[in-house]
């Protein structure tokens, strides 16, 4: 496997010596030319000079046979008169041929009769006396002989041939020896002639030299064209291995030089594009790098937004429990101490017991307020619209907000219309709004040092309820303007706001049909402006009562009370007998069921949470067990923050009454339903 690549098998390597294939490509290019060049022309100059020996040689063979055939028919008539003088003068022609080495002649015993040697030979031929049947049949191939200075010698050996003539013939003719074709010969002596090679082998020394000559040009020839090849080739090649390095590394700024249209130009071409495409790749994963980044952290934000979201409503859902149960337990007591004062005031006391119990009335009707302000912030639920007086929803929520502002020394000023007409709003809802605007504008002045002065206006105008929010603050800036109502903006510091709030606020007022700004002049604060549209309903909601006068007395009826508070069963049951009711009371559902089944009763006041059975499964008992009792229950309840409560109340259709409740609204109720109940069976 090729290290670090798993999976990649390498290619084969080569057989080379491992000297070459260690060395570059420069040397590789140079040393490969120049030997192939070098081997050309040696192999081309062996080849020439094999050729140019053979022609030489053939040429003096050709020459040797001439001139030996010559002498020996030059030399018939000495052979056969065994004449020296007359061989001696058949050589002498010879002898002006520098090339004829020797040349004799000699009887057909093979004894040398004449001859002509030059001084140097070291060795002559081997005389044959072989003979021939015609002469001319055969001619003995050349030897070879050296001379002392080394030179090469050809020897040729001719016989002298004779035919004898036919009859007639005369004696002349016979020696001239003139044979004629197909005749019979007769061999009558020998030549020996010898050539010098001196020629051929100057010749071929001149040939090596020039062969020498010719590989040392095509070397330099071929080295030259090797330094040209290494320019052409090897040197755009480095240069692209050089730029292939540094992309390896991470460099895209190199380009490589275009030089020609041939396939190196093609080659530097595609580099180049291949640069540029890499770059233009880099340059879009970078971007989409830093936008992926720029998403994970907005998306990151609005996460940790979200969660900062979800553990506040976690807080408040547990804020909302914890109200929930605080005033369940207040409106039991507080429900004591308001009947019990409106009771004794009912019985003409005197005027000072009556300026206590009137104080003591007022105070417990405030504390009312406050748990029923806690209880509509807490509340969660949908959309619920009811008539309701704008200037009051102000009031009780600066209440809540009553002991922060006095203790920041925080001034509220009022100025409310007072012919302010009724809208349907959701109450809970409304006061979120102002709740948060409050806190916005309490923190703002707390924030810039000045004298804290907050300014709550009420208008009416063209059938909208303009509310205005005012403080002495630093303002709003400018560039904030059109994006304060936007989710998450906030100019709190980390951890003191959500950048929610108002976007809240926008929210609800929208969905009321109404519209939210801000205006900042600089340095006089900010005043943020609702507006609603005035809705009226001539409906009241189930179930829900408002305080009115003092009912008649009428006669009494059999009036049952369930709950487990002794207080509450002790006002509201002396309240109903001054009324002259028949009232009976039980502490918890399972008693009051046995009280049913014992005697009738017309209307049975009950509370929803009791240890044991509490109103809810007293009503659905009372369901089953037939009849008309389930349509005569009056439900008390200290819980209207409960979603579960408020659908279970809404469900039934039955009236209720909130704890602390005023005991004419009690005494009004109780009368409403007896008379609607009038004629019908009690069980």
């Amino acid at each position: 496997m090729a290290a670090g690549v798993p999976g990649v098998r390498p290619l084969a390597k080569g057989r080379g010596p491992a000297v070459f294939s260690n060395l570059n490509l420069k040397l590789k290019f140079t040393l490969s030319i120049c030997g192939l060049l070098v081997l050309s022309t040696v192999a081309l100059g062996w080849m020439v000079g094999l050729q140019v020996e053979e022609s030489a040689l053939r040429e003096l063979d050709e020459l040797g046979e001439v001139m030996a055939k010559g002498l020996a028919d030059a030399s018939v008539l000495g052979a056969l008169t065994h004449s020296p003088d007359l061989l001696q003068a058949a050589l002498k022609p010879l002898r002006a041929h520098k090339e004829v080495i020797y040349a004799g002649v000699a009887d057909e015993r093979g004894v040398v009769v004449a001859e002509h040697r030059k001084d140097g030979i070291v060795r002559l031929p081997r005389w044959t006396s072989a003979s021939v049947e015609r002469r001319g049949a055969s001619i003995v191939e050349p030897g070879t002989g050296l001379l002392r200075d080394g030179t090469p010698v050809r020897y040729f050996s001719v016989p002298i041939l004779t035919a004898p003539g036919e009859e007639g013939a005369g004696e002349f003719d016979m020696l001239l020896g003139a044979a004629q074709p197909g005749s019979e010969s007769t061999r009558i002596g020998w030549i020996c002639l010898g050539l010098s090679a001196a020629d051929l082998v100057q010749d071929l020394q001149g040939l090596r030299r020039g062969l020498v000559l010719a590989t040392l040009a095509v070397l330099i020839v071929g080295v030259g064209f090797a330094v040209l090849l290494v320019r052409v080739i090897v040197d755009p090649i480095k240069q692209l291995v050089h730029a292939t390095r540094r992309i390896a590394q991470g460099d895209l700024d190199i380009i490589l030089p275009v030089r020609g249209a041939d396939e190196i130009g093609d080659l530097a071409r595609a580099f180049n594009r291949m640069t540029l495409n890499l770059r233009e790749s880099r340059s879009a994963l970078e971007k989409s790098n830093a936008e992926l980044e720029a998403k994970v952290d907005e998306r990151t934000a609005a996460l940790k937004n979200a969660q900062d979201q979800l553990v506040q409503a976690e807080k408040m859902t547990v804020v909302g429990q914890l109200v929930s149960g605080v005033a369940h337990e207040l409106n039991n007591p507080l429900a004591g101490i308001l009947g019990y004062s409106q009771l004794l005031l009912r019985k003409d006391p005197g005027k000072d017991q009556e300026r206590g119990l009137k104080k003591i009335e007022r105070e417990a009707e405030r504390c009312k307020r406050i748990v029923q302000n806690l209880l509509i912030f807490a509340r969660k639920r949908k959309l619920r619209r009811e008539p309701a007086d704008i200037n009051g929803v102000i009031d009780s929520t600066i209440e809540l907000r009553a002991y922060h502002l006095k203790v920041e020394n925080v001034r509220v000023k009022r100025d409310f219309d007072p012919n302010l007409p009724k809208t349907m709003v959701d109450v809970s809802q409304i006061q979120q709004v102002l709740m948060n605007l409050i806190n916005n504008a309490q923190h703002a002045m707390a924030m810039s040092g000045r004298p804290a002065e907050m300014t709550l206006r009420t208008r009416h105008t063209n059938g909208r309820i303009r509310v205005e929010v005012g403080d002495s603050g630093p303002g709003v800036a400018r560039e904030n303007m059109q994006k304060i109502f936007d989710p998450f903006f906030t100019t709190k510091e980390v951890g003191q706001g959500t950048g929610l709030g108002l976007s809240i606020c926008y929210g609800i007022v929208n969905e009321h049909g109404g519209t939210i700004s801000v205006e900042s002049p600089p340095g006089r604060g900010a005043t943020f402006a609702i507006e609603l549209p005035v809705q009226t309903h001539d409906r009241t909601q189930p179930g829900s009562a408002t305080r009115e006068p003092e009912p008649p007395r009428s006669s009494g009826g059999r009036i049952l009370l369930v709950d487990d508070e002794p207080s509450i069963l002790d006002v509201i049951g002396d309240t109903l007998r001054m009324d002259g009711h028949h009232v009976v009371v039980t502490t918890n559902g399972a008693a009051a069921l046995d009280k049913l089944r014992q005697e009738p009763f017309d209307v049975i006041v009950s509370d929803l949470k009791m240890p044991g059975m509490g109103g809810r499964e007293l009503f659905q008992r009372l369901g089953e067990l037939g009849g008309h009792l389930s349509r005569r229950v009056i439900f008390t309840t200290g819980d209207l923050a409960s979603p579960d409560t408020l659908a279970f109340l809404e469900k039934t259709g039955n009236p209720y009454l909130q704890k602390p409740f005023d005991l004419n609204v009690v005494r009004r109720t109780v009368q409403e339903l007896l008379h609607r109940c009038a004629g019908a069976p009690a069980n």
